[in-house]
């Protein structure tokens, strides 16, 4: 750790200097907000804009910036109202003129629009004391403003205090051991618990979220389990009685009688200040059928009530804690017989183990029995034991259990199900059959369950150690802005952390995953990993990691507005708040949830654009808000669009073409369309507007898009292309032998209908399959490697765990079926979109790690090639060896074909094009008519023609059979004929020759590699003697 502050100081000034030598103002951008934020307001929000390129121009994808942005050039600006002031944050990374760049940012700031009172710009250049009072003065007397100068040496300052080193870490990706020493470390109170302790003391509403539980939970557990706040026990239990008078959810409630309860007996060592919560509790217990872990929580709970009563602590008889046992336990196994998902199979037989090792006690125990360790005692033991990262003590004699042999099966059957559930937390297990070893070791079943129990943790450890590796590598990838060895890892550190114990760090895996998917424009293969970790936070077994539900949803709806689907993004924006009413502390504190301010400013603009240019939707979009409550705030926030500026859809869409975003509300109407590109090819999938037609397309383009991703790193030959894609929910109606992939004959584009099955009939033992199946076949006509190769790159990308990158843990109709029928229907009745449908697409821009390859391919071998030309020469000459060196002495011809080499064509590639036109012509000499049905002996004899070689009395073609035209027509025919020579194979039956032409030449050397020749055009002697110009390439000579 540094020791010396001002060398860290230091080494931040230095990093916020190179951010000008690169293009580092977005980074910049992020850093002075984030630290205006915490420094200047809490509400300080980023304007949304700029109007006339629509969205976010390529921006980050955090936030809108005002349209002053487009005004002000290389100067970033944010707005926002604090303490009745109008304050405008603006940044810069020029390095040169300061004053002359702050005045004239200043003009343009205050000289329109919404009056400004307050400036404050950050500029990483240094600006000299005097200059900078001068440059103050001359803002309050001419521009009646008052401004606030932050240069690089200030905010470096600011950026070395301990709670905003995260900043310069996370943007200017310095390592954590620079991180400042806390000078609070070595106080009894850490500094997250003073800082949760002032808010919920300042806090005078009574909590209702599982998100407010959560944080108000942790105070109360620090103050139950720690000497030093134990002082504040009594508050925070006030506290959390709070949550039972109010309005909010009844699992909320059933988990505040639990925090109480053991908070009571933990901190003070009686339950009877909670008895009557207690009973509360279990007599509610049975209507809990969905939130698994409190049916966890009630067994431990129950744990406790015994303890106590032997104690004497509770007024809680043992009946009625033995009648709350059987009732527990028979709901339990009520639920085990029900088949539920594995996952959640895994847990409830994790509970009834529990249950069934609970201590047998005899029918006469005492109403107390002394002697028994103080409940504090114990957890002190327990304590002590993490802290010296030693196995907690297990039992010293063998104590009679409730149903000893029940448990041991139950527990193979809990160790059957791992497999199946790879999530569950097996280690919490394990430690209580350590705990219980002297009395199961007796056990017939005893050392078996032991070694599984053992694999089975050591399988989680291992894993876990596995992730860590490949997040460090994340870091690395990342800020060497290699999006996709970067992905790779975060899927490694997903899979890794997937485990029970450590899904809290897989969720940010997968939430991390979906961001990289969005910066590479694979907006539904983002989305799928959006629905994953809301899937797995909702349905985790520790409560706290429910607040990423609403964050993953957050990121759903961002895709869907990247990808054009507006309206749909507008109600994902109502599910993400109910969510986050439902699991975040907090939940509207907007500083705190940024990604909340995020989708609420996407929603403004959208609100924004229907009512300036596309009033049809408007309607729509605002009785979404007044149905959530927000119309007034998105109102506020578009207002801080609107200008003078002349708005036109054409504006609009162009902009959003040029971002790589769809274009608004494709999602209107009865039918849908989402485009996307990658590797030269713009894929279009078309569906009708429903539920179910809209989850299978998404279904199958998140397939797409991921394999897209995992075989980018690979060499799959890819061709440019139009690809259009009709999906349909019909697979079940159709004949099993009929086609799954229907192709469509389209001279021009690569059309398919596509039958998938609708997601209420996917079997999930056959969904990835399928998935893949359907995907890679699609993939594949885009491709000029044959079936096997091209598979093959599918079966090594399966290795490299392909699997779980395509599951979102449950199948995709059902992880992202966020919205409902009637959600469709309201889409499906609004008039047509997207908006500037009749406008010419520009084409959508790639990422740069998915741009069509042009480097020489793996497939490609030099020598090979100049073989297969050689015998091109031998084989092909003859036949046209009278008739080639007729036409490089006869015009027009001569002329054209001298053009065309001049143009690049090599004299083999020449050749090949006129002996295919003379070929082609001879059959017809012959008297033969070749179609489909002609006879084998037919076809023979037509293939001897082709190929013989050219004789003196055979008739002559005339220049009209080679003009420019039919040569270069021959030309490509011939191109296409050259692929089986490289390796190469055409899977559509209409190629696009000028896109396999692109890719020989680029990738192929097809435009360079010749071999020694007599010069094609050479004009021979009049004698007729045969040329002797030799010429040669790829062998280093020219013509």
């Amino acid at each position: 750790m540094m020791e010396n502050p001002p060398q860290l100081v230091q080494q931040i000034l230095f990093s916020l200097d190179r951010l000008s030598d690169g293009n580092g103002h977005h980074e910049y951008e992020k850093i002075c907000f984030a630290f205006a934020r915490r420094r200047v307001s809490i509400n300080l929000l980023p304007a949304t804009g700029p109007v006339s390129a629509g969205g976010d121009q390529g921006r980050d994808a955090e936030s809108f910036w005002s349209n002053i942005a487009n005004e002000v050039p290389a100067t970033s600006v944010h707005a926002a109202t604090v303490s009745g002031e109008r304050v405008v944050l603006a940044c810069t990374i020029q390095k040169t003129d300061i004053p002359s760049k702050i005045r004239s940012d200043l003009n343009s700031i205050t000289g329109q629009g919404t009056p400004v009172e307050r400036v404050l710009y950050f500029t990483v250049a240094s600006v000299p004391v005097a200059k900078r009072h001068e440059l103050i003065a001359q803002a309050r007397t001419d521009r009646d403003v008052e401004l606030e100068i932050f240069d690089g040496l200030a905010l470096a300052e600011h950026l070395a205090d301990p709670d905003l080193f995260w900043i310069a870490a996370e943007y200017l990706k310095l390592p954590a051991s620079l991180a400042p020493e806390r000078a609070d470390e070595d106080d009894p109170l850490p500094d997250w618990y003073v800082r949760d302790r002032d808010y919920w003391r300042a806090r005078t509403e009574p909590g209702r979220t599982m998100g407010d539980l959560v944080s108000l939970r942790d105070v109360l557990r620090h103050a139950t389990y720690h000497d030093q706040a134990r002082g504040d026990l009594g508050d925070w239990i006030a506290k959390m009685r709070e949550f039972l008078t109010g309005d909010g959810p009844a699992e909320v409630k059933m988990r505040a009688r639990y925090e109480i309860a053991v908070a009571t007996l933990r901190g003070t060592g009686e339950l009877h200040g909670a008895d009557p919560l207690v009973r509360e509790f279990f007599q509610s217990i049975t209507g809990i059928e969905d939130d698994l872990p409190l049916l966890e929580d009630a067994s431990v709970l129950l744990q406790y009530g015994y303890g106590s009563r032997l104690r004497g602590h509770t007024s809680i008889t043992m009946s009625e804690l033995d009648g709350y046992y059987e009732t527990l336990r028979a709901h339990v196994q009520t639920a085990i017989a029900a088949s539920p998902y594995p996952n959640a199979k895994a847990l409830l037989l994790a509970i009834d183990v529990r249950l069934a090792f609970f201590q047998a006690y005899p029918d006469d125990l005492p109403e107390r029995i002394e002697g028994l360790r103080d409940p504090r005692d114990t957890l002190r033991l327990v304590l002590d034991a993490y802290d010296a990262d030693e196995t907690v003590p297990a039992q010293t004699t063998a104590l009679p259990l409730r149903d000893r042999d029940g448990g041991m099966t139950t527990l193979g059957a809990l160790l059957d199900t791992l497999a199946s559930a790879p999530l569950f937390p097996i280690e919490h297990t394990a430690e209580l059959f350590e705990m219980l070893t002297l009395s199961l070791a007796d056990h017939p079943d005893y050392a078996a369950l032991r070694d599984r129990l053992d694999e089975a943790v050591a399988r989680v450890g291992g894993d876990a150690s596995k992730a860590e590796r490949a997040h460090a590598r994340v870091i690395t990838f990342v800020g060497a802005n290699q999006l996709l060895r970067a992905l790779a890892e975060v899927h490694e550190a997903k899979i890794g952390w997937r485990h029970g114990e450590t899904i809290e760090d897989s969720i940010p895996m997968m939430l991390l995953a979906a961001s990289i998917y969005e910066h590479l424009g694979l907006f539904f293969a983002a989305k799928l990993h959006a629905a994953a970790a809301a899937v797995a936070a909702n349905g985790a077994q520790q409560t706290d990691v429910r607040r990423f539900v609403p964050q993953a949803i957050a990121a759903a709806a961002i895709n869907d507005f990247k990808a054009g689907n507006w309206c749909s993004a507008s109600r994902l924006v109502r599910v993400t708040i109910l969510a986050q009413n439902a699991y975040a502390e907090d939940p509207t504190n907007l500083d705190r949830h940024t990604y909340l301010a995020d989708i609420l400013q996407r929603e403004a603009f959208t609100l924004h654009v229907a009512h300036r240019i596309a009033p049809d939707y408007e309607a729509s979009i605002r009785a979404t808000a007044q149905e959530m409550g927000t119309e007034t705030l998105l109102d506020d926030l578009a207002s801080e669009l609107a200008n003078d500026d002349s708005w036109t859809i054409e504006n609009l869409v162009r902009g959003l073409d040029r971002q790589g975003a769809g274009r608004p509300f494709a999602d209107a109407g009865e039918t849908r369309e989402m485009h996307w590109t990658a590797f030269g090819a713009t894929w279009t999938v078309q569906c009708r507007n429903t539920r179910r037609d809209t989850l299978a397309a998404e279904r199958l383009i998140s397939g797409i898009q991921i394999i897209q991703a995992e075989l980018a790193l690979a060499d799959a030959v890819w061709l440019p292309a139009q690809v259009h894609v009709e999906v349909k929910t019909d697979r079940d109606e159709r004949p099993a032998d009929a086609e799954k992939l229907e192709r469509i004959p389209d001279n021009d584009l690569s059309r398919w209908i596509v039958h998938l099955q609708p997601g209420d009939s996917v079997q999930e033992d056959r969904a990835l399959v399928d998935l893949v199946t359907d995907a890679s076949l699609l993939l594949l006509d885009n491709s000029l490697l044959d079936r096997e190769k091209f598979l093959a790159l599918v079966d090594d990308a399966f290795a490299r765990g392909l699997g779980h990158k395509l599951s979102g843990g449950r199948p995709y109709d059902e992880a992202a079926g966020f919205l409902r029928d009637e959600d469709y229907e309201r889409m499906a009745a609004l008039p047509d979109g997207p908006l500037g449908e009749g406008i010419v697409r520009d084409a959508f821009p790639e990422h740069p790690e998915l741009a069509l390859r042009t480097d020489l391919s793996k497939w490609y071998d030099h020598d090979e090639t100049v073989a297969n030309i050689e015998r091109r020469y031998e084989r092909m000459m003859p036949i046209g060896r009278v008739t080639i060196p007729r036409l490089a002495r006869t015009e027009p011809t001569a002329t054209v074909l001298h053009q065309l080499r001049d143009e690049g064509w090599l004299d083999w590639q020449l050749m090949m094009a006129i002996t295919n036109i003379i070929g082609n012509a001879r059959p017809a000499w012959e008297g033969l008519r070749i179609a489909v049905d002609s006879p084998p002996e037919a076809r023979a004899r037509a293939s001897a023609l082709l190929r013989r070689e050219e004789l003196d009395t055979d008739p002559q073609l005339g220049s009209d059979a080679f003009t420019r035209d039919k040569l270069l027509a021959a030309l490509d025919f011939s191109a296409l004929l050259t692929l089986p020579s490289y390796g190469l194979h055409l899977n559509t039956p209409t190629p696009n020759a000028t896109a396999v032409l692109t890719v020989l030449r680029d990738r192929f050397n097809f435009g360079v590699d010749d071999a020694q020749h007599d010069d094609l055009l050479a004009v021979p002697p009049a004698t007729g003697t045969p040329p002797s110009a030799s010429v040669s390439r790829g062998y280093g000579t020219t013509d």
